[in-house]
């Protein structure tokens, strides 16, 4: 098994194995992340399920090989554009192994309203075997978002109301109760597209990650607006299962594509160093 993956492997040197399993990651997040807006009226800052100085860490697997590792972060308070803004990140590397036919090394920022309601501003430095520096700034007044890469703008685009960035949107859901909640639409934008995005969920299941056992939802998105290995395969799949405690953790994410298995399981719950 393991050689049959590292031939296919090699017959696809352009496969980014880690960054685009984090990205199906935040675009599932965000398709989960409206639940709904009946959940957004009981929340508050004081009651979310996370604080800063958290990180969850993440390993990832294609097929039996060690593909790669992530870190959520949760940073304090910071000013943008002489407003206070919730600060995330996230920071993706492949393994020593992946490394030799596709580095990432990828950091992303989000920063939000302190109500966690819409996105304000949003970044993703590349570096390995691609190079980016993208910044997408939310114009509120004018209900734009404007995508630049290396400071090289596209044409704005139109954005609804609550409109979250993919990594704000990671936290987004977990402010919410999902319990309640079968059919889920949300807002997507990249900066460069928006869409409603569409997912189910389709049941409760108890899983165990790493020695540590989870009741969990399980949920399903559409997956007519993903592209890449999803457009390109037969009948694709894509499941994300997040627990049912207040934390609302998503704890794993499993999809089946043209190029095989992915799985990305959560390692670790804790404080970031300093």
């Amino acid at each position: 098994m393991k050689h049959m993956t590292l031939q296919r492997m090699r017959a696809l040197p352009n496969l980014v194995i880690v960054r685009y399993f984090f990205l199906t990651l935040l675009f599932l997040v965000l398709l989960c992340g409206s639940s709904v807006r009946a959940a957004d009226k009981k929340t508050s800052k004081n009651t979310l399920p996370f604080s800063p100085e958290e990180q969850l860490v993440y390993q990832i697997r294609w097929e039996m090989i060690e593909a790669g590792v992530a870190s959520f972060d949760v940073l304090p308070v910071k000013e943008v554009d002489q407003q206070p803004c919730r600060h995330f990140s996230l920071k993706v590397e492949t393994s020593p192994l992946v490394d030799v036919f596709y580095k990432v090394r990828d950091k992303l920022d989000s920063y939000t309203d302190l109500a966690l309601g819409r996105s304000i501003r949003y970044g993703k430095k590349q570096k390995g075997s691609e190079q980016r520096d993208i910044l997408v700034q939310f114009n509120w007044e004018k209900r734009i978002a404007r995508y630049s890469n290396f400071n090289a703008d596209r044409k704005p685009i139109t954005i609804p109301p609550g409109t979250f960035d993919p990594l704000a949107a990671f936290y987004k859901l977990r402010s919410m109760d999902l319990g309640d909640k079968k059919g889920i639409e949300f807002p997507i934008t990249d900066g460069k597209k928006c869409f409603m995005g569409r997912a189910e969920v389709v049941g409760q299941e108890t899983i165990t990650c790493f020695n540590t056992t989870y009741d969990t939802y399980v949920i399903e998105p559409e997956l007519v607006h993903f592209g890449g290995v999803f457009k390109k395969s037969d009948k694709p799949t894509l499941r994300l299962w997040i627990t049912t405690d207040e934390r609302r953790l998503p704890v794993r994410i499993r999809s089946k594509v043209i190029v095989g298995s992915i799985i990305g399981e959560l390692v670790s719950v804790g404080h970031r160093s300093k």
